[in-house]
């Protein structure tokens, strides 16, 4: 698994234009922390719940490799409800 440093998330969307596109989330069971799962194209797509406030609150994975970290969802993805909990 690729991973990213965790660094200033604030604006950090204007740097992957690549993901700028509305994406059908579903949510998932939340082991591993995992929240929410898309299938997009022929990758998997999943965000993952993190160690808030020491870490950014979420993590994109596409493939299970770390592409972003953000706190807040972004206005072009519809959030599905949350799992009623995750657990590693």
């Amino acid at each position: 698994m690729r991973k990213v440093p965790f660094i200033n998330v604030s604006g950090y969307w204007i740097r992957h234009p690549m993901l700028w596109r509305p994406v059908h989330w579903s949510t998932a069971l939340g082991a591993g922390y995992i929240i929410c799962e898309a299938s997009v194209g022929s990758h998997t797509w999943t965000v993952r719940l993190n160690d808030s406030p020491d870490e950014p609150l979420h993590t994109l994975l596409i493939d299970g490799n770390e592409v972003m970290h953000f706190d807040d969802w972004p206005w072009f993805w519809r959030r599905p409800p949350l799992p009623e909990k995750a657990y590693d």
